[in-house]
């Protein structure tokens, strides 16, 4: 009897073992916890970012979040995502979450990655050392890239304080790179005007052995102050994808995945350049330095006016290597005897190949208030020639005009007439014809007085009207139409949604990226975007975040790679646009005061 007692407790530990082994296979989160913790590389350069890795198995994956305030001291973290995998094989289930964290340093040295505590548990220190990557130095035959950049000067002519200074900034790729997420950064420089000069050129060039896409932009920079300028490193960067990821590109969802590419970056080197000061031989009142600028009247040509008749004179300044709107204002003193009014002026700066081409027009209209010759001064401007380096003066000569009468027809006519009837009058009565002589040259001498103040005031009512005229059409081409209408940005190029869909209608992926970015610096004028990725996030629309990140994949990747504008216009058509001022801010904004309003 005792021995079958001691089988059967026997037989029931036995069968509590084996409910609990199935049990704990069945429900492994409560058996298998634990954590881990890893890099995907231990060492790595300031311009480049790391993976940190970290798995927690059973129970732990019901931890919804991780606190990384502790990393944020030394590395910024870009991209942060959890994964949660499972699997069953041969009865037996295995739980795993994930968090992939990517960082990038905020600094050069030897980093500790602090332990991260999960559910009780906690994950090993780790050791990450951040260096100092070699500048890939131009000539440079032992260096080699997947990406670099160079920055150089490009000038004929000295480097003149306020004179146009040109800079080449060349973005090499290596042919074989699928890129998407792609940025350039702008050069940025304090006291100084800096405007990108016409369209991206794109070629291939082979350094050190490798094949390379070149992407290069040229700016131009107006230095306002100081001895010198230093353009910081630029960066750019972005992802490089296989080409079995290539499909997922820029679509918003598979984003989420970490492991589809590499991020790469690349600084270009600090680029220092001397000014060249006032020379002391410039004589001037305003300092222009420039390769060429002229003066001349576009009016037309009239040599005789009546008195009260306007003349609308229309006088333009041209200069190559300067900016509008440092062009002088045409000031002089009106001649005794006439009113000279002047308009606003226009100013334009246009891109004439890698020079910036200035144009200000300034309107005035010329009323002379009696008869004679009037004298319309002589303008001088006085600039300097940087490709001689001398002083030169633009002139635009005196004018004469010759100012008659208004009634001088009528007086030929109508009081001969007049006369010959009183004539007539005198055979009869010598008296009368003396009394009606002397009664026509008094109303004579008032109608010369009426006739004068009726042109007088003729003429400054149309003067008043033309200067409202142009006032109008002035701010009409100033106020943004963000919609169809054709507007200019401030390099002078077209940037509308028409532009855009005739790019993309003719399959020019460089083109249609230089329409969107025109368009989006019309739309946001107070913070031009620089870049697709810039405009996406104002737009705030997930379709063209795809449409956009294909089209800079299209864009940075090789040569033959097609592309379908048609398609990429259906995309974003209906979602590109911004949304119209209310009318009370309309209201405000076509009020005459203030000319020109400041944007929020």
């Amino acid at each position: 009897m005792k021995q079958l007692k001691q089988q059967f407790n026997f037989s029931q530990l036995l069968l509590v073992a084996i409910i609990t082994i199935t049990f704990c296979g069945l429900l492994p989160f409560t058996c298998n916890a634990g954590v881990r913790a890893r890099l995907d590389r231990q060492t790595i350069g300031n311009d480049e970012s790391v993976k940190l890795i970290i798995e927690a198995d059973g129970a732990l994956n019901s931890i919804a979040n991780i606190d990384t305030s502790a990393l944020e001291k030394d590395f910024s973290i870009i991209k942060q995502f959890t994964s949660n995998n499972f699997q069953m094989i041969n009865g037996t289930s295995k739980a795993t979450k994930t968090w992939t964290l990517e960082l990038e340093p905020k600094q050069t040295g030897k980093f500790i990655i602090p332990s991260f505590t999960i559910g009780g548990e906690q994950t090993p220190a780790l050791t990450l050392t951040v260096t100092t990557p070699t500048p890939i130095i131009p000539g440079n035959s032992s260096a080699q890239s997947d990406t670099f950049i160079e920055v150089t000067p490009e000038m004929e002519t000295p480097a003149y304080l306020q004179g146009q200074i040109t800079i080449s900034v060349k973005l090499f790729l290596n042919g074989q790179l699928r890129l998407t997420e792609a940025s350039l950064e702008e050069p940025a420089l304090e006291h100084a005007i800096i405007i990108k000069l016409g369209d991206d050129r794109r070629y291939q060039k082979q350094r050190n052995g490798i094949n390379y896409q070149v992407i290069e932009r040229k700016y131009a920079i107006i230095a306002e102050a100081g001895d010198k300028i230093t353009i910081p490193p630029l960066l750019f960067q972005a992802v490089s994808i296989s080409g079995g990821n290539r499909r997922f590109a820029g679509d918003p969802f598979f984003d989420r995945f970490a492991n589809r590419g590499r991020r790469l970056r690349a600084r270009s080197q600090e680029l220092t350049i001397s000014l060249t000061p006032v020379p002391d031989e410039f004589k001037g009142k305003i300092w222009l330095p420039a390769k060429k600028m002229t003066i001349m009247d576009n009016s037309e040509v009239v040599k005789e006016l009546k008195v009260g008749e306007p003349l609308t004179r229309v006088i333009q300044i041209e200069a190559l290597g300067l900016t509008a709107e440092q062009l002088p204002e045409i000031k002089f003193n009106s001649p005794e005897g006439c009113k000279i009014y002047l308009d606003q002026p226009e100013h334009q700066t246009k891109i004439d190949g890698s020079l910036l081409h200035a144009v200000k027009r300034q309107s005035m209209a010329f009323i002379p208030s009696q008869a004679g010759i009037f004298t319309l001064p002589e303008i001088t401007i006085d600039w300097w020639d940087v490709v001689n380096n001398r002083q030169q003066t633009a002139v635009l000569p005196a004018r004469e005009i010759k100012v008659i009468k208004a009634d001088v027809a009528s007086s030929e006519t109508g009081p001969r007439h007049t006369n010959s009837a009183t004539d007539k009058a005198s055979e009869k009565t010598a008296s009368n014809s003396t009394n009606a002589t002397s009664g026509l040259t008094s109303t004579a001498q008032t109608r010369d007085t009426t006739q004068l103040w009726q042109g007088i005031s003729a003429a400054l009512l149309l003067a008043w009207i033309l200067t409202l005229i142009l006032w109008y059409k002035t701010r009409y081409r100033l106020a943004p139409r963000l919609q169809n209408g054709e507007i200019k940005t401030k390099n002078g190029q077209p940037a509308s949604r028409d532009t855009i869909k005739k790019a993309c209608h003719n399959n020019n992926p460089q083109e249609t990226h230089q329409a969107i970015l025109n368009w989006a610096a019309a739309s946001w004028p107070q913070n031009p975007p620089t870049n697709l990725k810039t405009v996406a996030t104002h737009l705030n629309n997930p379709a063209i975040n795809k449409a956009f990140a294909n089209l800079e994949e299209t864009l940075y990747s090789p040569a033959g790679r097609t592309w379908d504008g048609n398609q990429f216009w259906q995309t974003i058509t209906k979602d590109l646009q911004v949304k119209n001022p209310t009318k009370s801010s309309r209201k405000q904004k076509d009020g005459l005061p203030p000319l020109y309003s400041k944007k929020s």
